[in-house]
């Protein structure tokens, strides 16, 4: 743990359904895979907020 170059790896996804679906793959990637870094606390999952923009009838998602 003491040679890795960053101190922690944020998973950023859209908020949609698929960007939720692809935070969690990654997340068991690691899981799985990188272990010892899920158990020190290294890894984040940032959670952006889905807006919705109600403009003259045309609807906006960011």
């Amino acid at each position: 743990m003491e040679g890795l170059r960053y101190g922690k790896v944020c998973i950023l996804a859209d908020a949609d359904p698929d960007g939720f679906h692809i935070a969690k793959l990654l997340c068991a990637l690691f899981l799985r895979h990188f272990r010892p870094l899920v158990e020190k606390g290294r890894i984040y999952v940032a959670m952006p907020p889905l807006f919705r923009i109600d403009k003259e009838k045309k609807y906006f998602m960011h």
